[in-house]
């Protein structure tokens, strides 16, 4: 989720004089809020208001902003030919406004490319991920939790290139700065299951057995800490972890993972 300073970047004053900024902080927290709710319905109507008023009130980092939650949400919903078309008017957007080096612009560039990446297009959403990575790396601190999940989302796509060591770079890379983070351990789990996807593709399931064993135990151990806050995002989180289990045949702790989800 954004905050402030990825929104309010300084600006040359000739290049956008908008009659007033959305508040976005309060429009994301609402967003939230409403996810957590599951008005699903409410939350889609909420952000496609306040696009309309970011694009009435000339407020082009905030349309970009919008664009970027809209595009996700409806990745996540299954709603796939909006989420492309978000994606396509996003990316040509931070290219108009002129967002192309900004926090703003590569945020709503990565978010793009994990619209294509679900669509199966491995290649594009590759693209848009390096171009993201090169602002990220250049704009944000080294332990920054968004550049963790860039690199966990490049080295999915990656490894459906079968470019494995880059993806393993990238890994590697994301667990360093998400393992520091307070916050980081559904993500790390979230990671260890990718890089045990990447082994099987890699090496193959029995060639691989052992260390596929050392990553579902690992990412086991995070979605079941007591300490991770139980919300919306962790009901999601291992909702999508679960189907890892049970291919692996760990249908005992697949079942504990369903069972953590409806306590929720």
């Amino acid at each position: 989720m954004l905050s402030k300073e990825d929104y309010e970047e300084p600006r040359c004053v000739l290049c956008m004089n908008p009659k007033s900024r959305i508040p976005v902080d309060r429009v994301l927290e609402k967003f939230d809020s409403y996810l957590e709710e599951k008005e699903l319905g409410r939350a889609k109507s909420h952000l496609l208001y306040w696009l309309e008023e970011a694009k009435s009130n000339s407020d082009e980092g905030g349309e970009i902003v919008i664009l970027g939650e809209l595009m996700g949400y409806c990745r996540k919903n299954g709603e796939m030919d909006e989420a492309v078309s978000y994606a396509q008017s996003a990316i040509s957007k931070v290219d108009k406004y002129g967002f192309s080096d900004t926090v703003t612009g590569a945020t709503a560039i990565l978010n793009a490319g994990t619209v294509f990446r679900a669509k199966g297009d491995c290649e594009k959403s590759a693209v848009l991920y390096e171009r993201a990575e090169k602002i990220y790396e250049k704009e944000l601190g080294p332990f920054d939790e968004r550049l963790g999940g860039l690199y966990n989302n490049f080295a999915s796509t990656l490894t459906e290139l079968e470019e494995f060591d880059r993806a393993l770079e990238r890994y590697d890379k994301a667990l360093k700065i998400m393992g520091a983070s307070e916050n980081g351990k559904l993500e790390c789990a979230i990671t260890y299951l990718n890089m045990a996807d990447l082994y099987v593709k890699r090496d193959g399931e029995e060639e691989s057995e052992k260390i596929i064993d050392e990553m579902l135990d690992k990412a086991y151990s995070l979605l079941t800490d007591e300490s991770v806050e139980k919300n919306a995002y962790y009901e999601f989180v291992v909702d999508k972890c679960i189907p890892a289990y049970d291919r692996f045949g760990q249908f005992l702790r697949s079942n504990e993972l369903r069972q953590r989800i409806d306590r929720v």
